[in-house]
């Protein structure tokens, strides 16, 4: 990796492949640890109390507030994930980075079809379509495939922060921004691998899941996540090469 970073314009597809090549089991086991999975239930679940219930009603469920929808929805559905692994002792390194992933995921889901409205202007009605129609048509494998994709952006940006900063200044990173772009571009390349998860097999298997409580969740979603995980690094590891 080190001269990777050192070269002019370091590409993300390639750093990320290299990072891919160099986790060991043990990483690659956290990503879909506890923590992780109780972030992407509780994503899951949220989708589910807007088909049935309607976003205001969510909202008031989560605690949060109305306004605006979009932020709140994701600040609600992460202090409930942040809450039920506290409960049950699951925190790690990776759940924290999930929970990150929650909220961006969220904002998300909160503004797909909000003809450009940004995360501050997309109207309740617009976002609560948005997350109840996962649950309605059967979809909920689409929200975890575009959850595991913001957490693999979650990991693989902290993987690059943690390492760049002994690189900033030289030929491939002269400035902080520059650091800060590749950062960014590692990112948006980690989401594009939701495109390339095929989990519409477990879609029966997920709709369970939000009928028992979130504790015992993590059984169930396991196999999920670590098949979700595995695709996602499979297909990150062959991109950069």
């Amino acid at each position: 990796m080190r001269e990777l970073y050192a070269q002019p314009a370091p590409s993300p597809r390639e750093v990320v492949a290299r990072i891919v090549a160099a986790l060991d089991p043990d990483t690659r086991a956290g990503m879909s640890a506890p923590a992780p999975i109780t972030c992407l239930g509780t994503l899951m679940e949220g989708a589910q109390l807007v088909a049935e219930r309607g976003l205001a009603a969510t909202l008031d469920h989560l605690g949060a507030g109305r306004e605006p929808v979009a932020v709140q929805m994701a600040a609600g559905l992460h202090d409930r994930a942040e809450r039920i692994i506290a409960d049950e002792g699951f925190a790690s390194r990776f759940g924290d980075l999930a929970l990150e992933a929650v909220g961006t995921a969220a904002l998300a889901i909160a503004t797909l079809h909000s003809d450009g409205a940004g995360i501050m202007e997309v109207p309740l009605s617009v976002a609560e379509d948005n997350f109840a129609r996962f649950p309605r048509e059967g979809r909920l494998h689409d929200v975890a495939a575009l959850f595991v994709g913001h957490e693999l952006d979650r990991t693989f940006r902290h993987f690059v922060a943690r390492d760049v900063a002994d690189f900033v200044g030289c030929e491939g990173l002269p400035t902080v921004s520059h650091a800060n772009r590749l950062q960014d571009a590692v990112a948006a390349h980690c989401r594009e691998a939701r495109q390339a998860l095929t989990l519409d097999g477990y879609k029966d298997a997920l709709a369970f899941t939000l009928t028992v409580a979130p504790a015992e969740r993590v059984a169930l979603l396991q196999p999920v996540m670590a098949a979700a995980i595995d695709q996602g690094l499979a297909w990150l590891g062959a991109e950069g090469g």
